[in-house]
């Protein structure tokens, strides 16, 4: 799995209007081949800034999205909020849930 991680700062006084547009983005995105979650993070001691992130099944989903047109059409809606951004992409190499810990003896 593939994490894309853009961690934006959102022009003051429009974060709201940013949150409702993400989360129509984040539904639209969640539709794509290959996308498997979409999450938005916000700083609590700096309510600008948040972290837009989206999983990805692999690198030919990513890469499908990325040069697909959907891409262009999704980030348009969010790059008017935007004062910065910055964008990593990152391999999933371990994922530990709390299932599967239930029941087991952590001595």
């Amino acid at each position: 799995m593939l994490r894309t991680v853009l961690e934006m700062t959102v022009r003051e006084g429009s974060e709201e209007e940013f949150r409702a547009a993400w989360l129509e983005t984040a539904r639209a995105a969640a539709l794509l081949p290959g996308s498997v979650a979409q999450t938005l993070l916000r700083d609590p001691s700096r309510p600008g800034t948040h972290l837009i992130m989206a999983d990805w099944a692999d690198r030919d989903a990513l890469e499908a999205f990325r040069s697909g047109p959907a891409r262009a059409e999704l980030s348009a809606r969010l790059e008017q909020f935007r004062d910065s951004a910055h964008k990593r992409v990152l391999e999933a190499l371990e994922h530990v849930t709390t299932d599967e810990n239930l029941g087991s003896d952590p001595a």
